[in-house]
């Protein structure tokens, strides 16, 4: 067999960045209680970096997706699909468990109190066993780890999709569309919660519009427009009207915007896409996309590059940021944290994303197939770290060993008394007092014996 000799296309450093620059938002974001929200671009309008994740989400499925399809066929590339739906079905399952041990064990040191909820986790404690059937079902879907549910959804229609297209691109981009319309129409929704019935917060019967979007411009089916001074100017008039729409600093001072802004609530409601959210970042993405034009040589610095590794490494970085998230709200909770003192753990929380992206990509390349043995190690620090992580991977069971034995050792503690005596229930009382002491003792009998 002839090795694969076909040059690999090289990665859309720009797609990464903004995915990474996106994650880096989510995580701020999701933060309870974290001032840093009040200034991240969500504030800028109606649009926020969900529909930014999202989007390149598409965009990116295009690439790594189309190439199947077109080269193995609509049955094969929907095998594919199909797989990578399992791999975000696990990842939304892992992702409960941890934010949940994540919660517990915060909970038992005493980081916060009873009062500080996760929300719908309770469900899940009082009654664990419909909730697991639920969980695993998707019908118990709780906020903030909800992304992963709705991307799985809309990557089922991605074969009905791509089938389409090949028919006509409009053909395809009508069929979402008409999704979207529909949802709207009808109410079509996903329950998030069986007690209240309370549906998905992301709806993915509106969002994959989004995603479609991303789909349509990286697979060539829609054409991003070129530079035109008149569009320009057209949307960066839009996007300044919708600033006052979605920060209170705007509507607050303008009590008629604030009238028009309730009157509009359904045109911007994010659970369900509302079309001026999707107005509004596709006249973002125009004008950011303008912006970035010539100034691609910003994505080769050290900091761009640290963003566009998370970028790369999108499902686990958005996990390991979603539980840094809750990690942080709870650090935060009841301290009144303002911009600086809460620096700490914004910065910290991207640090550490950061890193975990790195070894991640470390990782990918397979260090251990390009570094020979005779020269990966030499006697001195590195050899002597290897032994260290190698007894602590060894004695690593012995911890489990001995917590296990904790328990047994207490009730070996509790001290058990030496005689037990059952009396029949029919046993008329004794005129005596009868004392029972230990064996070691002696037994004094009445006289009357």
């Amino acid at each position: 067999m002839k090795p694969d000799t076909r040059p690999t296309s090289p990665r859309n450093l720009q797609l990464d960045f903004f995915r990474g620059l996106a994650l880096m938002v989510i995580f701020i974001n999701h933060m309870p209680g974290n001032p840093w929200f009040a200034y991240t671009p969500s504030r800028l309008g109606p649009s926020d970096a969900a529909e930014t994740f999202v989007f390149l989400s598409g965009f990116a499925a295009a690439i790594a997706f189309g190439r199947s399809f077109s080269q193995a066929g609509t049955g094969l590339g929907a095998i594919r699909v199909l797989f990578r739906c399992g791999q975000i079905y696990v990842a939304h399952l892992a992702l409960f468990v941890l934010m949940a041990t994540l919660y517990l064990a915060m909970q038992a040191q005493g980081f916060i109190g009873s009062h500080w909820q996760l929300d719908n986790l309770n469900y899940f404690f009082d009654q664990t066993q419909d909730a697991v059937l639920a969980l695993v079902s998707l019908k118990y879907v709780p906020n903030f780890i909800d992304i992963l549910p709705m991307y799985l959804v809309i990557m089922l229609w991605l074969p009905m999709i791509w089938a389409l297209s090949r028919i006509h691109t409009w053909l395809a981009l009508a069929f979402s569309l008409s999704i979207y319309l529909a949802a709207w129409h009808f109410g079509w929704e996903l329950t998030a919660d069986p007690l209240t019935g309370h549906p998905w917060y992301f709806n993915p019967f509106c969002w994959q519009l989004v995603f479609f979007t991303g789909f349509a411009f990286s697979s060539g089916w829609l054409s991003m427009p070129g530079s035109n001074r008149g569009l320009m100017w057209l949307c960066i008039a839009f996007v300044i009207f919708c600033y006052p729409l979605e920060n209170a600093f705007g509507y607050q001072r303008l009590p008629w915007f604030a009238a028009v802004r309730e009157q509009w609530a359904g045109w911007l409601d994010k659970s369900h896409l509302g079309f001026l959210r999707y107005l509004h970042f596709l006249a973002m993405t125009y004008l950011v996309t303008l912006f970035m034009h010539k100034r691609q040589h910003w994505l080769q610095s050290g900091i761009a590059r640290a963003i566009i590794t998370m970028g790369q490494q999108s499902l686990p970085i958005f996990m390991f940021g979603s539980c840094l998230s809750l990690l942080g709200g709870m650090l935060l909770d009841g301290t009144q944290a303002d911009l600086i003192d809460s620096a700490w753990v914004n910065l910290a929380g991207i640090g550490l994303m950061m890193l975990l992206a790195a070894f991640l990509n470390w990782l990918d390349q397979k260090p251990w197939k390009t570094v020979s043995a005779s020269t990966g190690f030499n006697w001195g620090f590195e050899r002597s770290m290897l032994a260290f992580g190698l007894m602590a991977l060894t004695a690593a069971p012995l911890l489990f060993l001995q917590n296990a034995q904790q328990p047994a050792l207490e009730m070996a503690a509790v001290p058990v008394p030496d005689q037990v005596v059952m009396l029949p229930e029919d046993m008329p009382p004794a005129t005596e007092e009868v004392v029972f002491q230990p064996q070691e003792a002696e037994i004094e009998l009445p006289e009357t014996l």
